[in-house]
């Protein structure tokens, strides 16, 4: 219960949704490095993260894997099976030791005709799906690497933070060169620029985290 209140898909929903739904989702205990479905798999599953991190990619005809998204807590993925039987076109992988919840599709479409906050959760998370890769790209086309990277991080800060003093601690584990595939540069490069954030007091980091300090300024 306590897990499925704190997904996106059950965002606002009464205790008693989410109790009638409990029942249709199962628990699975992913290692890293699990490979959840590869490009071209039957697909029958949505998931949500309860705990971890999944990274989707997909593989250019050319055998290169291109980021799509990383995904931590809350957030859903594998929804397109829900409105239309198809193949998958990505690849998911548990990129840390996570916990995940699943659904039949037909048992969630069934949900979001039941209960119209579940369909209005899905929508909006589809919304901002599609408006943050629209983002990207016109950050790709008319943004420099450091206002990219600062662009990139007060997203994932808006997405995955945790107050802390003075800023907003990103609360999910990405290295150098997962920040590189987001933004589209080298790994090389983002540990350069990261080092001049904190120069320039836009961030601070701790060991492997990363504490963005100026949010209000730069979204």
């Amino acid at each position: 219960m306590w897990y499925l209140k704190h997904s996106r898909l059950f965002e606002c929903a009464s205790d008693e949704t989410i109790a009638y739904c409990e029942h249709l989702f199962v628990q699975r205990e992913c290692a890293k490095g699990n490979v959840l479905f590869q490009a071209g798999d039957a697909a029958n599953l949505v998931y949500l993260v309860k705990r971890g991190m999944v990274r989707l990619t997909r593989r250019t005809s050319d055998g290169k894997d291109i980021l799509v998204a990383i995904l931590g807590p809350g957030s859903i993925f594998g929804e397109e099976v829900v409105f239309s039987k198809v193949e998958r076109t990505t690849i998911a992988v548990c990129t840390t030791e996570s916990l995940l919840c699943m659904a039949r599709a037909e048992h969630v479409y069934g949900l979001l005709t039941r209960f119209p906050q579940l369909a209005v959760n899905v929508a909006k998370y589809l919304h901002e799906q599609r408006d943050n890769a629209l983002a990207i790209v016109e950050d790709l086309a008319y943004l420099t690497v450091p206002q990219r990277l600062l662009r990139q991080l007060n997203r994932l800060a808006l997405e995955y933070g945790k107050a802390v003093t003075g800023g907003v601690l990103l609360d999910i584990r990405l290295t150098h060169a997962d920040l590189a595939a987001l933004i589209g540069t080298t790994r090389e490069t983002i540990s350069v620029q990261l080092a001049q954030l904190a120069v320039e007091g836009f961030i601070r980091t701790e060991g492997r985290s990363i504490i963005v300090l100026k949010m209000a300024e730069t979204v």
